[in-house]
């Protein structure tokens, strides 16, 4: 199975020929039952009817019908084997009528999907994920399109919300010349949660190479921003896209209005706009939002108010995850939320934002900008190979630290697992961190204690 890609059907499920197939006709919660007993009910009402009208036809000749199936009812064979014969038939009545609706409606599916034989499957497989936790994911660029890759395996009541305050590369043009939000991170999360996502993610991600006006953009910023120009706003921009992609989910802006970071840093320097936030060293002491009254989507605020799971991160803490949280309205989303609160701290820091910052004082940078602690952070605790600490340490980044007794006295349950993914990068493994998250959710869904 490819990496990163939604598995097909027989991946998902061990299907092993048409028989097992059929079975998920049969599954809990695809209505088909229902239809397979009257499709029975209806086939023995109609011989019913069919008999007694024979049977009126004849009037006084109906023994032509009575006496041969009375022979047969009085017979050594039907006493014998009578049982089994009409269990068989039945059987097979129902059998018949299971394998017509399927055919049924696979013949009615052929002209809308390529393998319409497993629309039970995907239909079986959808219904399940519909049934999965709400969560609400805050973050941006990687981070959560990682996070995203993961979680859409267990739920498809995912709803992203990406900060929309970038001012470099393509995003920064585009936005310096149309006056709109960044639209960079959108392009990642919505092809995280595509159904194509393979498709859709080297579409989305082209970055052209030729053209003095096109050189740098990404075909997805292209997108985005022509949708915004169609539809008025990045917001029904995307509210298109979360159709046209048959998301597992739904991906939003924080807000539809340009918006620009301020950071102040430990030094109190203060430096505005996010491209430039790394160049100045040290440590982000607070971070504001210009315009300082920017209104939310409806659609976040709806989504956080009815989650099961609030997850902020994996990502830059201050530009990714903190930087959605300053919209008041989504702080105020969070404040009468009854979901609870998870932060994802990032397993190293990052030069010019988290200098020398150790887990907690992530966990107090959250509750500094969003007056609010974590209900629990979690934290790897998977060692990380000499080879990526030194390449680290070369661009001036090291593991954040844990100190268990920080959150300990602030009352902030603290959960370490094995979330390190392979590779060059010291990333979070999408699909040990959506158990982790899935785990929580659950939990908090049934009304349980997150730790």
């Amino acid at each position: 199975m490819t990496p990163g890609r939604d598995p097909a059907p027989e991946d998902v499920f061990s299907t092993g020929g048409p028989l097992a197939r059929l079975r998920f006709w049969l599954a809990p919660g695809m209505g088909v039952k229902r239809h397979v007993v009257l499709a029975v009910l209806g086939a023995l009402i109609a011989t019913i009817g069919a008999v007694a009208g024979a049977l009126w036809i004849l009037e006084d000749a109906r023994e032509v019908l009575s006496v041969p199936v009375e022979e047969i009812l009085v017979s050594g064979p039907w006493r014998a084997a009578g049982g089994w014969i009409s269990l068989i038939a039945f059987g097979g009545g129902v059998w018949l009528s299971v394998v017509a609706i399927a055919r049924l409606n696979r013949s009615l599916l052929s002209n809308w999907m390529p393998r319409p034989r497993d629309a039970a499957m995907l239909l079986h497989r959808r219904l399940l994920l519909s049934r999965g936790p709400r969560i609400v994911g805050f973050g941006g660029g990687t981070g959560l399109s990682n996070l995203l890759r993961g979680l859409r395996q267990a739920s498809s009541n995912l709803t992203a919300v990406v900060t929309v305050a970038d001012d470099g590369g393509s995003s920064g043009r585009l936005r310096r010349a149309f006056g709109m939000p960044s639209p960079g991170d959108l392009s990642d999360c919505l092809a995280a949660l595509s159904d194509h996502e393979v498709e859709v993610g080297r579409l989305m991600e082209y970055r052209f190479v030729r053209g003095e006006e096109l050189r740098g953009h990404t075909f997805g910023n292209l997108l985005i921003t022509t949708l915004s120009e169609v539809e008025g706003d990045i917001g029904r921009a995307t509210r298109v896209l979360n159709r046209l992609l048959n998301l597992s989910g739904a991906v939003w802006p924080v807000s539809s209005e340009p918006l620009t970071l301020v950071a102040t840093k430990q030094d109190g320097v203060r430096v505005a706009g996010e491209s430039r936030l790394r160049e100045s060293p040290g440590a982000v002491r607070r971070l504001e939002l210009e315009p300082s009254e920017a209104h939310a989507l409806p659609e976040v605020v709806l989504a956080v108010r009815n989650a099961d799971l609030v997850v902020l991160g994996p990502g830059s803490l201050f530009t990714s995850v903190i930087a959605p949280l300053l919209v008041g309205e989504v702080r105020g989303a969070i404040a009468v939320s009854a979901a609870p609160l998870v932060y994802v701290c990032n397993i190293m820091t990052e030069v010019g934002e988290t200098d020398g910052m150790d887990a907690f004082d992530h966990a107090r940078a959250v509750h500094d900008h969003l007056g609010r602690w974590p209900d629990l952070v979690l934290v790897n605790d998977r060692p990380i190979d000499e080879m990526r600490r030194v390449s680290y340490r070369e661009e001036g980044a090291e593991e954040v630290a844990v100190v268990p007794s920080a959150f300990a006295d602030q009352g902030v349950a603290l959960r370490a697992a094995p979330l390190l993914a392979g590779g060059r990068y010291a990333q979070h493994d999408s699909s040990r961190l959506a158990e982790e998250l899935t785990r929580l959710a659950m939990l908090a869904k049934s009304g349980k204690a997150l730790a």
